[in-house]
């Protein structure tokens, strides 16, 4: 894969440091697609002037207004010059007026944005705002139309997971009630929870037409005491305790500690089926939350 050819520090660092976590949960390698980081640059540029509520979803723009580029980002792609099969926008420490800020990482550490950022996309683009919107960034990630269905797929058996084996957090609290969309409140109440874990099942037996069938699924502390979380997945997975989330991709399912994380090392085990497949590679794996 070329490499990115970035001459602004941000957005090379926000493109590598995507590109490592990914390579981690094996979710696969993204490219730099111009095309995405001009439809990334013109929402940033957008959000930037006429702030984020100038439109139904930040993720939209209001026609007429200063640096109208697109109504959605699916029609920003395509005036890019970007033909997709598949594609997806995040946006990230909107407000955040610090350039400094982990926009990347701060996204990692959701439920939603974290699992289209490990989705079957093969491109990236990024923009980041500035001024007062200086921390923002605009992440647009897609499949082509010809020739992109059939990759980022992990072989049978294979899962993508973040936190991956081995992976350093930089903190253990997920700030729920900041993701929108939010996580229901009857499963997580309180304003802040447990780094999610996030795995996508989308591998060479689910493609096959295998269903997705969770058994068992915890996190434990240092000391072996299993830690009170959730579950919740999209349509393509079940499971006891299983709760069903539409905004979810198909396949993909979160468990999220009931609680914050202390530093620490953190043990996740999870047994799971999918029909027509081989036994999951990756059943149990280990991560660190870093002292703070």
């Amino acid at each position: 894969m070329a490499a990115a050819t970035y001459t602004d520090a941000r957005r090379l660092a926000a493109f590598n440091q995507l590109n490592a976590v990914r390579q981690g949960a094996g979710a696969g390698l993204l490219a730099q697609s111009t095309a995405l980081d001009t439809s990334a640059l013109d929402h940033a540029n957008y959000l930037t002037v006429n702030g984020y509520n100038s439109a139904d979803s930040a993720h939209d723009e209001t026609s007429g207004l200063a640096d109208f580029s697109g109504a959605n980002p699916f029609v920003r792609m395509q005036n890019a010059g970007y033909d997709y099969s598949y594609a997806t926008e995040v946006i990230g420490d909107i407000g955040s007026s610090s350039a400094s800020s982990d926009c990347v990482g701060d996204l990692l550490d959701t439920v939603y944005h974290a699992a289209s950022m490990l989705s079957r996309v093969t491109d990236v683009g990024f923009g980041f705002g500035s001024g007062a919107a200086a921390g923002m960034c605009t992440i647009d990630m897609a499949s082509p139309l010809n020739g992109g269905g059939s990759k980022q797929i992990p072989p049978s058996g294979a899962i993508v997971a973040y936190p991956y084996s081995g992976a350093t957090v930089a903190h253990g609290t997920f700030h729920v009630s900041n993701e929108s969309p939010r996580v229901s409140t009857a499963l997580l109440p309180n304003a802040t929870a447990g780094t999610p874990v996030v795995v996508g099942f989308r591998n060479q037996d689910v493609v096959a037409g295998g269903t997705v069938a969770i058994t068992q699924w915890a996190i434990a502390n240092a000391a072996g005491t299993t830690l009170p979380s959730i579950v919740i997945a999209g349509p393509g997975v079940s499971g006891s305790g299983v709760s069903a989330d539409a905004e979810l991709a198909s396949d993909f399912a979160v468990l999220v500690p009931v609680s914050p994380l202390a530093a620490g090392t953190y043990t996740v085990t999870l047994h799971a089926t999918i029909s027509g497949g081989q036994a999951l590679a990756l059943t149990t794996w280990s991560f660190t939350v870093a002292a703070q």
